[in-house]
């Protein structure tokens, strides 16, 4: 269909905005659910390629084309293996029962209004991650907790309800359970290995550049042996820290050279072996020339950095900052430029403690002397808080 001017849709957002990608929307709606993805725009039926068995598939398929509505469709996922009709249809019906409320939504919304929104991460994490594997799930706040088994209800029996408990502790439950500590390792670009090697991991706007180091790992009895033992420890962790920090897009991994191509189809099988833990999709290129391996992860969500840290205000985002003899330079040029000026009477400098000890050792005496001829009063003072790489001057007429 063609859109005309001022006519009014309602649009899916399959991707938030990135840098200086905008958002991208769609009108192929999809409501996720535990089991299945209903399509409500569509009428066929698609099986995730992770149930293998034809019996299986051919089961599947046969049993939601008789409890799904004819003029949808359904993605089956890979969660709804071995699972019986009561869970699937106690699924579809919740599933239809959201589509139906967006749908009466939109009649009464104005433009730019929010209808239906997956963003509940505690919801997020029960649907996706949620499974027989949990021994428990924890929660800390009594409505969290009541909403949840209330969500469990619509997909399952009573045994995943008995799985999720109430942290009543006044502890902090990130504290209590090692989280904490856990995060901050977790947004840290060094990771180090079980064997005293580490690992950098550094994340641009266009790719993951992981580095392995053989560290504290010196293997003076036999470096060879050293090299494969790191390598392999650092397989385990990268397909572990992907997971964890939710890396995605191009990753390239700089293992240490190995001369044996056995090591590194070695090293390339425990990566593959290890990222089959992961739930979204990767894909990994063999070895290049240089010794490197790329690999693709499916970008889903934002990595786990996007809300614990922000852009340096300093460097902006680069990890360096000018430096004081740098800054000192820019300061001169702005000062010889105000000298210039008539109307000015006083030129008034603000800077941080350490630029502070620079300029009265180099160059405070030649500011001085340069103000002094184009009769300028000069002042030179410590930052209270002690800003940073920035700096102020101020002026009096």
């Amino acid at each position: 269909e063609v859109l005309k001017k001022n006519d009014e849709i309602f649009v899916q957002i399959l991707k938030e905005p990135r840098g200086e990608k905008g958002a991208r929307v769609t009108t192929h709606y999809t409501i996720p659910g535990k089991y299945m993805v209903l399509m409500p725009n569509d009428s066929h039926i698609a099986i995730s390629q992770k149930i293998e068995d034809p019996d299986e598939r051919i089961r599947l398929e046969t049993l939601i084309d008789n409890i799904k509505p004819k003029e949808m469709g359904v993605i089956i996922r890979t969660a709804a293996k071995g699972k019986t009709e009561f869970h699937l249809k106690k699924e579809i019906e919740y599933l239809v029962k959201k589509w139906k409320n967006t749908e009466k939504k939109f009649k009464k919304s104005k433009v730019g209004e929010v209808l239906y929104s997956d963003n509940d991460m505690i919801t997020r994490t029960v649907r996706d991650v949620f499974s027989n594997k949990v021994d428990e799930l924890i929660i800390d706040n009594e409505k969290k907790y009541w909403d949840i088994v209330d969500y469990i209800k619509a997909f399952s029996d009573d045994t995943f309800k008995t799985k999720v408990k109430l942290f009543e502790s006044s502890l902090n439950i990130f504290d209590y359970y090692g989280v904490t500590v856990g995060l901050e390792r977790a947004l840290n670009e060094k990771v180090w290995l079980p064997c005293g090697g580490y690992l950098i991991i550094q994340k641009t706007e266009a790719l993951v550049s992981i580095d392995v180091n053989t560290g504290k790992n010196t293997g003076e009895i036999n470096l060879e042996k050293t090299i494969v033992e790191t390598n392999i420890e650092a397989a385990i962790e990268i397909a572990r820290q992907l997971r964890i920090r939710n890396l995605s897009g191009i990753i390239i991994i700089d293992f240490i050279d190995m001369k044996v191509e056995d090591d590194k189809i070695k090293v390339l099988k425990t990566l593959e072996n290890n990222l089959k833990k992961d739930r979204i999709k990767t894909n990994i290129v063999h070895f290049t020339d240089l010794g490197l391996i790329e690999m693709t992860r499916k970008r889903q969500g934002n990595p786990l950095s996007k809300y614990y840290q922000d852009v340096c205000p300093c460097c902006h985002g680069t990890g360096v900052v000018k430096s004081k003899e740098n800054i000192t330079l820019d300061i001169l040029r702005e000062i010889r430029e105000l000298a210039e000026e008539d109307d000015i009477k006083r030129i008034k400098l603000v800077v941080n403690n350490e630029l502070y000890e620079f300029i009265q050792k180099t160059y405070i005496d030649f500011i001085k002397s340069y103000l002094n001829i184009r009769k300028k009063e000069f002042t030179l003072k410590k930052s209270k808080n002690n800003m940073s790489n920035n700096y102020e001057i101020t002026l009096e007429m």
